[in-house]
């Protein structure tokens, strides 16, 4: 390792140790945190995306380079926590500007092209079984893929077209995925089909969870135990959400917000509302609640009443306490220029600690 990189190392060491230390007497909030810094263009437009790594205790550890017109994004951690698989993509080096999955080691920076052959490759998991979910995005369809530790790869399942797939989740045990399917069904009612499956890992036989019809698009987040999944409003915007148990197909109401994100344990569910306050200006902005697993007991965590401001769910600590989240802040009186910065909150007191600007996603934050 060069000096440069072990001194990024050793910084993001210490602020994890620091993290155990002010934390000692509760509980320790460490491991490593994978995110997106994105640079704009003065009309707001995206101009390229990079990785970097932080720790509950702060410090930063760039993992790959800004560069105009090289998107590097949506990173999935390997089980044993020393890797990430990612989306790249670099419009300098590809007419098609498609994207493929490439690995990089976090402890020397070095990356790995994985995925090889036609279409837009995106959308990473990487699963308990060291093999690694894609979507195959083609022009005609979408198929969910894998690649395996050996380098193989191949297509699992491929929906009915024109059904487009979300990111997929991997089951605990690593015998199945979990995806949505979704496509506009056309008309003058802009209706638009959720399929939810659950795929077999090993044969790519599927089995419908859900089928569902709704007035526009809904993004389906999956229960970590796969029995149980919550629609929301694929928009960034508060809309109703719908609580669904696989097993009966039972569509319940449970009030209206967006981007839902389970706890690990199953039991809790961080999602962001809204709120508009009718000063003089009218103040409007977006903070987190959290509620129970069957949609009860919801309540506001995050206290912040700044105009134009959002908090939207990314992952969970494994304490279930803890929740990684991003704030998004318009700069501009348009409101069409974001700037991200990540917060990590304790949802039982409201607490709040400072990370670096950048997104995080789901399963961004990897405990050991």
């Amino acid at each position: 390792m060069n000096v440069t990189l072990f001194r990024a190392a050793l910084s993001l060491t210490l602020g994890c140790a620091a993290a155990t230390t002010a934390a000692a007497t509760s509980t320790c909030l460490c491991g490593s945190i994978v995110y997106s810094h994105q640079q704009f263009n003065a009309d707001g437009t995206l101009r390229g995306t990079s990785l970097s790594m932080t720790t509950p205790g702060g410090g930063n550890n760039a993992l790959t380079t800004d560069m105009d017109g090289v998107v590097d994004d949506s990173a999935s951690w390997s089980p044993d926590g020393t890797r990430v698989a990612f989306e790249h993509r670099s419009e300098a080096s590809l007419a098609t500007r498609l994207s493929d999955i490439y690995t990089l080691d976090t402890r020397t920076h070095r990356t790995s092209k994985i995925t090889y052959g036609p279409g837009n490759l995106v959308k990473p998991a990487w699963g308990p079984r060291n093999q690694i979910a894609f979507v195959s995005q083609y022009r005609t369809h979408d198929c969910l893929s894998l690649v395996d530790a050996k380098g193989i790869q191949h297509e699992l399942y491929c929906p009915p077209s024109p059904a487009k797939l979300m990111r997929p989740v991997w089951s605990t045990d690593g015998n199945s995925l979990y995806v949505q399917a979704g496509y506009d069904m056309g008309g003058i009612n802009n209706f638009w089909r959720s399929l939810a499956y659950r795929i077999d890992a090993t044969t790519g036989a599927p089995f419908v969870l859900d089928n569902r019809v709704f007035e526009g698009p809904q993004h389906l987040e999956f229960a970590p135990d796969g029995n149980h999944g919550i629609y929301s409003n694929a928009y960034p915007y508060a809309a109703e959400m719908t609580l669904v148990d696989f097993a009966t197909r039972h569509p319940r109401s449970v009030g209206n917000g967006y981007a839902p994100r389970w706890s690990k344990d199953g039991l809790r569910i961080a999602y962001t509302g809204e709120v508009y306050e009718l000063t003089n200006p009218v103040r409007y902005y977006e903070p987190l609640y959290v509620m129970d697993a069957d949609g009860e007991n919801a309540r506001r965590v995050t206290a912040a009443r700044t105009n134009n401001h959002a908090y939207t769910a990314a992952d969970w600590s494994k304490d279930n306490v803890h929740l990684l989240a991003n704030r998004r802040v318009y700069t501009d009186p348009g409101l069409t220029v974001a700037e991200y910065s990540m917060r990590i909150i304790n949802v039982d007191t409201g607490g709040l600690r400072s990370l670096p600007s950048g997104v995080a996603d789901s399963g961004a934050w990897f405990e050991h």
